[in-house]
């Protein structure tokens, strides 16, 4: 795994608190990546958001979890929430 390339899962629970968390990961990525703190800021927000609609969604009442994956090749990086996509060009 490099800054240019790398991908990652996790599942994380349907809780209030996991769109700080998922935020912080996305934030974390971005910097890992090369972005800088405020595009890496405003990026993790945009996370946070996805994440937050997800968990007051429909499909949250019906699952324990949410699959997150967070990924770069050769282009963005990208955190997929469920099958929300929210991508960094860098």
């Amino acid at each position: 795994m490099d800054a240019t390339t790398f991908h990652f899962e996790v599942s994380v629970p349907c809780d209030a608190e996991v769109a700080g968390v998922i935020r912080m990961l996305a934030e974390h990525a971005a910097r890992y990546a090369g972005c800088s703190e405020r595009g890496a800021a405003a990026f993790g927000e945009r996370v946070a958001e996805v994440v937050r609609a997800q968990l007051n969604g429909s499909a949250a009442q019906n699952s324990s979890s949410i699959p997150v994956v967070v990924r770069r090749a050769t282009g963005p990086l990208e955190v997929q929430v469920a099958s929300r996509t929210v991508a960094l060009e860098l």
